[in-house]
Formats: structure tokens, C-alpha cells, sequence
């Protein structure tokens, strides 16, 4: 927050009239409000619907005189102009006064002409005001483009989520007296809460010390899983429990090999060595070939939290809310960093980016530019893995340098790679692999791809459960033998992605 204080008191400096908070949090942005007329020495005057203009504490006040309205019950009721009449107010009696102008509900109004003249009015007059909005997200009218300058709050940062516990903690210890929590408990759960905003990560902290009275282990789990819920309900992120890490990936070796090189790029001896931090992988390649398997690997070897955006429910029929969906969906990413945020299926979400302008007034091709800016210039460790099956509807913008570190292509497993799948799916479920003759399936599977064998695998076992005993490797490869593989039915596709992949990305398997 001292970084956006200091942000928000040099525009003001700078005679910017109009500045949009971008957040979802009303009382984070009041109090960057106040903290900016406190250093600045403004009075400030807030604005509501419900409220009309007041003092940061409640306090009615009248622009037209600049008095207070002292309450009680002889004190006349306050007065609650609409927008419109309440802006006029300002920049007709208080010429001469330099004012901090708080107005909330700015961003629900900007729809009617009326408001947006008087703010132009406002903001264009000669005077030392300054109009503060907030919203999550902003969609401002053509002829306030040129007006607003939006600054972006962030979530609350480790320090403010662990004053935020805190504050909780002691309300506990008030109720039984002194206890103690392990410094290493307090830092795990601030880093859980990270991605919440305040009022969330109060209301979790709350819940998880009301529920038995105690502040133990147990309650991180409680708020991990808490996140997790509030996370998901924005329809858009979902935060994967992931278990898996590089050993549940069969074959792949080069592309193995090039994470395990940036295991530890992002600790602070490679940024003391000069290594920039890793932007994001994207692989392609053909369907059920491990993709997303390797996406929560990725995440799992590399001890991050994992998040997942739905591309596909970004998109919103309401005027502004895709793009602020996305602002949003970054913003937690961002603030939980370092994290890997897993883009599943990217060609689908933004498939006919180039010609959205006339079917859905261009809001494809906004968002999808958003999108590789925030990549191309990102400054938090936010991992992108990204994920394709076809490369017909990939903007080419996506795949120039910068935007990732490297493209991999992940084609159908060989020989060697199709016994180390066949090897893992068997012992996952609990079997010994010596027991099966893993190189006579491998060679009978050629053409499947993982998903396929792993299938093949699960299809024995069902022929073998019903007759009370353990599969066998002739259950496989009767499974096997029913199986058409998804490479014999779309051969051209898979060629022609190989094809791509030979010129322009690096291949996941070397041997």
C-alpha cells in the first residue's frame, strides 16, 4: 500500500483531476483516501448514495458552505443530491478550496450524460480538486478515456494479512489469557490467506479461531480449504490441489531436464546472479499426451501454489465485466506469487481473436492483449503454463519470444516412454510392474498415448474384478486390442503437428 500511497499523492501533485482506484475493496481504498489528503493537506469530502457528502467519520457537510453539519436531534437532516447535482455543487461554491473528493458509486453512474458532464465540468475547471473513484472494474465512456488515471491496489501483501491476524489473535489471547503460536505457524497461515482480500482473510482468521476456541495446525488446513472455496467462487480461477510432481510424468526427458535447470531460479541467489525469472512454458502437442499431467508436476516439483484460469469464463454478456474478470483473476495470481498459473487449452479461449471486432464488439481481442501484456511485462513470479492441442486458431502473438520461455512439442510416447507410463500406471495402483511384461505391452501400444495406456490399464482391471482375481498382462493387451487409438483416427492432425512443431518448438522427448 505505500507504493499506491505514493503513487496516488505524486498524480495528485501532478494536476491529474480524475484517478480510479482498481479494486474491489471499498474500505482499503477509503483509507488510501485518507492516508493521500493527510500527506497531501486536503480536506477530504466523500460522497455516497445514501449518504450525500460527508467527512471521512460520517460527518454531514454542505459544499455549498463549506460548513459541518453537527448531528443531533435539533441538527437538520443531512442532504443527499443526486450525483449530478452534488458534483455541480463542488464546482460552483468551492472555488478556491483545495479539495480531495472521494465520490463511491461513481463507476455504477457513468452510464448517464448528465453525470459525465458534470465530472468533465469538474475535473476541467481550473482548480486544485481531485475526484477519487473505486470499482473492481472500470469501463469508462469515450470521453472520459482522456481524463481518468487508473492506479491499480493490489491485495493485501504478507505484512498487511499478518497485521490482520494478528488483531485476531489478540481478541483470543484477551478471552484466555496469554498463549503461545509458533512463529513458523503464524508465517504458513499469512501465506495461505495470501490472495484474499482483507475483509476475506478476517472473516477466515475469524471463523478459524471461533470454531474451537484455539489457534493450532489444524486451522491452517481450514483456511487453506476456506481460500480454496473463495477462490473458486469467481467461476473463473480454481485453486488445484495438486500432488503430483516430475516422477508421475513418464518419459519427457528434455523437457524434464529444462525444469529441473529453473528449479531454483526464483530464489534470491538468482536474482544476485542476474538470472531473470522465469516467464512460462507452452506446450503443445497431441490430446491425452500428459500435458496437464505435466502442468501439476510443474507446480508440484517446484513447491508452488497452482491456479487454474478458465479462459473460456472469462467472457461475460455485461459491459466491462470480462476484462475486469481477467484484472481480477491476475490481481489473486499475482498476490499469491510465486505460483504457476495453469492456462489449459489456451487456443479454445482465445480462438478467432483477430476478427472478434464484429462479433463481440472487439472485447476478444482486448482481452486477449491484456493478457500478453501482463505477460511480456509481469514483475511478480507468476509461472504461466500454458496448454494447446491444435495450432489453427493460435494468435501468432502469443508464441513470440518474451511472452514465454520456450515452446515444447509433446508428441505421442515412444517405446521407452510407453513402459515408463505402463510402469507408473501399475504401480499407482498398488501392483509390482516386475510382475507384467511391461516391453511386450510397450510394443504392442504403439500409437496411444498416455491417457490411452492408461485406459488399457484400467479396462483390465475391470475385466479381471468381477472373476475375484489380478489382472494380467493378457488382460492388457486384450484391452488394447479393442482400443483404436486417438493418433489412428486424426493421423493427418497429429502430422501436421509434428509438421509445425519440427520448425518452430523445441521437442519434450529427446530419446
Amino acid at each position: 500500500m505505500k507504493d499506491v500511497l505514493a503513487e496516488l499523492e505524486l498524480l495528485v501533485r501532478s494536476s491529474f483531476r480524475c484517478l480510479g482506484l482498481v479494486s474491489a475493496e471499498e474500505d482499503r481504498c477509503t483509507e488510501l483516501a485518507v492516508a493521500a489528503a493527510r500527506r497531501l493537506g486536503r480536506p477530504l469530502h466523500v460522497w455516497s448514495l445514501t449518504s450525500g457528502w460527508t467527512l471521512p467519520d460520517g460527518t454531514p457537510l454542505d459544499p455549498r458552505t463549506g460548513g459541518y453539519q453537527l448531528a443531533g436531534e435539533s441538527a437538520p437532516a443531512p442532504r443527499r443530491p443526486a450525483l449530478a447535482d452534488a458534483l455541480v455543487e463542488v464546482r460552483e461554491h468551492a472555488r478556491g478550496r483545495p479539495l480531495l473528493l472521494l465520490v463511491r458509486d461513481l463507476h455504477a453512474s457513468l452510464d448517464e450524460p448528465r453525470v459525465v458532464r458534470a465530472l468533465l465540468d469538474l475535473v476541467q475547471a481550473r482548480e486544485e480538486w481531485a475526484v477519487l473513484f473505486s470499482a473492481p472494474g472500470i469501463k469508462l465512456p469515450s470521453q472520459l478515456e482522456k481524463e481518468v488515471a487508473l492506479v491499480d491496489v493490489p491485495l493485501p501483501d504478507e505484512a498487511e494479512l499478518h497485521e490482520v491476524l494478528m488483531r485476531n489473535l489478540r481478541v483470543l489471547a484477551s478471552a484466555k489469557g496469554s498463549f503461545k503460536v509458533p512463529q513458523q505457524l503464524l508465517e504458513a497461515v499469512v501465506r495461505a490467506a495470501l490472495g484474499l482480500t482483507r475483509r476475506q482473510a478476517d472473516c477466515v482468521f475469524r471463523r478459524a479461531i471461533q470454531d474451537d476456541g484455539e489457534f493450532t495446525e489444524d486451522d491452517l488446513e481450514r483456511i487453506t480449504a476456506q481460500k480454496r472455496q473463495i477462490i473458486a467462487q469467481s467461476g473463473v480461477l480454481e485453486f488445484v490441489e495438486q500432488r503430483e510432481d516430475l516422477r508421475a510424468v513418464g518419459g519427457l526427458d528434455g523437457l524434464k531436464a529444462w525444469l529441473r535447470q529453473r528449479q531454483a531460479a526464483f530464489s534470491e541467489k538468482a536474482r544476485a546472479y542476474g538470472l531473470p525469472q522465469p516467464k512460462g512454458v507452452f506446450l503443445l502437442g497431441v490430446q491425452g499426451c500428459g500435458k496437464s499431467l505435466v502442468s501439476k508436476a510443474i507446480a508440484g516439483y517446484w513447491h508452488m501454489p497452482l491456479l487454474r484460469l478458465d479462459v473460456g469464463a472469462l467472457f461475460s454478456s455485461y459491459i466491462g465485466k470480462t476484462e475486469e474478470n481477467l484484472r481480477s483473476s491476475l490481481r489473486v495470481a499475482e498476490s499469491i506469487a510465486p505460483c504457476a498459473l495453469w492456462v489449459d487449452e489456451i487456443e479454445k479461449g482465445f480462438a478467432g481473436v483477430s476478427g472478434s471486432g464484429s462479433a463481440d464488439a472487439g472485447t476478444s481481442a482486448r482481452v486477449f492483449g491484456a493478457f500478453i501484456t501482463w505477460m511480456q511485462e509481469k514483475a511478480r513470479p507468476v509461472f504461466v503454463v500454458a496448454t494447446a492441442n491444435s495450432i489453427e486458431h493460435l494468435p501468432p502473438e502469443l508464441l513470440r519470444k518474451g511472452r514465454f520461455d520456450e515452446v515444447f512439442f509433446v508428441d505421442l510416447p515412444t517405446p521407452r516412454e510407453r513402459l515408463d507410463i505402463l510402469r507408473i500406471h501399475i504401480e499407482r495402483r498398488n501392483r509390482q510392474a516386475r510382475r507384467y511384461d511391461l516391453e511386450r505391452l510397450a510394443q504392442a501400444t504403439d500409437g496411444f498415448s498416455g491417457a490411452e495406456l492408461e485406459q488399457a490399464i484400467v479396462a483390465a482391471m475391470y475385466r479381471a474384478f468381477p472373476e475375484d482375481r489380478e489382472f494380467t498382462t493378457q488382460d492388457v493387451l486384450q484391452a488394447v486390442g479393442e482400443t483404436v487409438p486417438l493418433a489412428r483416427t486424426m493421423a493427418d492432425k497429429v502430422q501436421h503437428l509434428r509438421a509445425w512443431a519440427s520448425q518452430r518448438a523445441r521437442w519434450a522427448t529427446t530419446v
